[in-house]
């Protein structure tokens, strides 16, 4: 279960006298809840209910009003010395928080359901007050600034929301002992800019990059996560918060954003109205994958009586059941029912479905009458030859997948925390000519960012979206003959682009 550590040591502003910034009232009223109160009721809605809250020993009284218990620390390296204690007797994950925080329950939901990263940190265009630089590369934090170190060309800010799971538990403990004694020796640290205490969540993220650990970059997107250090920014951060439909924020980022052409425009813009069907119906995933595979048979059976209105019924329910293979997995992510029969179901049924149209249109095509529109003859070899060739492709994928991480995804490590810049121009300047690889990468980046190139780049390699959309075009308009050349032809086209792709990858940079 996950175990939260909120650091409300922050002070506030503008008030008659200075107070913890995590008591500001969140929503304008008489008696209104405070940003502690808020941030600690969602936790418990999440099932986090163990939390441990750090603050001062001067705001802990107010704190203990709200109604919390907290734990007293003098200063930023005592904070960093009790989040080293708890990493070592939390069986966790542990979730990183400041107690000025405005957030809601979809962005904590997501990390509190994290099972894929180790170490995740939330990055967001604008997190209010208090918020570090950071720089993102390919989803990852490569670097992180604090009031005592810079960032050279950041594109986003932490507002000091941090998960790690329990594999880095003993570095997380390490890391933030060695930032505490550093805090404590006079002169380790450069100078630091600005006044006020040092934030101990910003330092732990500088020194997370800086070790190399590789720390995955949560971007907020469309949800608030603002920090606040007065009075009109608490309401106006929590007022923002209130103010989003969380559900519909979820329902989008349900729908992938990087599918292929198809599948973008001819079903997911509008398979969110099937989603939020199924989910009130209270439809799993799995049902929607098998309903998926049950209409794709029956596509099969219409494809098997070798008749134009076969044809066209087969091709519809085809499409059909395309509809609901991408349901299945926007509805797993909009509800959060993951699992591993889920993923496996989807990935055999997936193949199961195109081999079982194949072998309905082949024997559609044997039985059809002759020299009616359908006859294509006896296309069994074309069916198998297709069948193979899909094969090829699907373990040419499977083999890539499975490569292991290259490490230049990793942040890049070496940068000592008593330096105050991350060294990325010394990088810059001593990095070795790129090789192929590199060249490769760039030239598709390069050509990613033309939007026609960027649709053609994803056809070409014929992804599942274009293979059921040829199978019922194809399939309604023609014969089964047309639909089998059309299939090998632009198979062998996308399959020898993606391995050409992936060859020229893999070579030095």
């Amino acid at each position: 279960m996950t175990v939260a550590v909120i650091i409300a040591t922050g002070t506030a502003r503008g008030g008659p006298e200075p107070g913890p910034a995590a008591v500001l009232p969140g929503a304008p009223g008489d008696d209104p809840p405070t940003l502690l109160t808020r941030l600690c009721r969602r936790l418990t809605a999440l099932n986090v209910p163990d939390r441990h809250i750090v603050t001062r020993p001067e705001h802990a009284p107010l704190l203990r009003k709200d109604g919390h218990d907290v734990i007293e620390c003098a200063d930023p390296a005592a904070d960093l010395r009790e989040i080293a204690r708890l990493a070592r007797l939390t069986r966790g994950p542990l979730l990183l928080l400041p107690g000025d925080l405005a957030t809601g329950g979809e962005l904590l939901a997501r990390l509190v359901r994290d099972a894929r990263t180790t170490v995740t940190a939330v990055t967001a265009a604008d997190a209010g007050a208090g918020a570090a630089p950071v720089r993102r590369a390919r989803g990852t934090v490569v670097s992180a600034g604090s009031a005592f170190h810079q960032v050279t060309g950041p594109d986003a800010a932490f507002p000091g929301v941090l998960r790690v799971g329990r594999p880095r538990f003993e570095t997380l403990a390490e890391t933030a002992e060695r930032l505490a004694g550093l805090l404590e020796a006079p002169g380790a640290l450069p100078e630091p800019a600005g006044e006020g205490e040092p934030d101990p969540l910003a330092l732990l993220l500088v020194g997370l990059v800086r070790a190399g650990v590789p720390v995955t970059a949560l971007d907020a997107g469309g949800l608030p996560c603002l920090r606040a250090d007065d009075e009109p920014a608490a309401q106006a951060a929590s007022a923002a918060v209130d103010g989003v439909d969380e559900r519909a924020v979820r329902l989008k980022a349900a729908v992938k954003s990087n599918d292929g052409f198809f599948t973008t425009f001819a079903v997911s813009s509008w398979s969110p109205y099937l989603v939020r069907l199924a989910a009130w119906r209270g439809l799993s995933p799995n049902t929607v994958t098998c309903l998926s595979m049950g209409l794709a048979v029956i596509a099969a059976v219409w494809f098997a009586a070798g008749t134009r209105t076969g044809m066209v019924a087969g091709a519809a329910l085809f499409y059909l059941s395309f509809v609901f293979d991408c349901v299945d997995g926007q509805l797993a992510r909009y509800t959060r029912q993951f699992s591993v029969l889920g993923a496996w179901l989807d990935a055999v049924f997936d193949r199961a479905k195109e081999y079982t149209v194949f072998a309905g249109l082949a024997v559609g095509s044997t039985a059809a009458a002759a020299g009616s529109g359908v006859d294509g003859g006896d296309v069994w070899p074309l069916a198998v030859a297709a069948l193979c060739l899909q094969t090829v492709r699907h373990m040419i994928d499977f083999s890539f997948g499975v490569r292991p991480a290259r490490a230049a995804a990793a942040a890049p490590a070496g940068v000592p925390l008593g330096v105050a810049g991350d060294g990325a121009a010394a990088r810059a300047e001593t990095a070795p000519a790129a090789g192929r690889g590199g060249a490769v990468a760039r030239l598709s980046a390069a050509t990613s960012r033309v939007r026609a190139l960027h649709w053609l780049k994803k056809m070409v390699v014929f992804p599942i979206g274009e293979r059921f959309a040829l199978i019922s075009i194809t399939a309604a308009l023609f014969d089964a003959r047309v639909t089998f050349v059309a299939l090998l032809a632009w198979g062998a086209v996308g399959g020898a682009y993606t391995l050409t792709g992936r060859v020229l990858r893999t070579l030095p940079r």
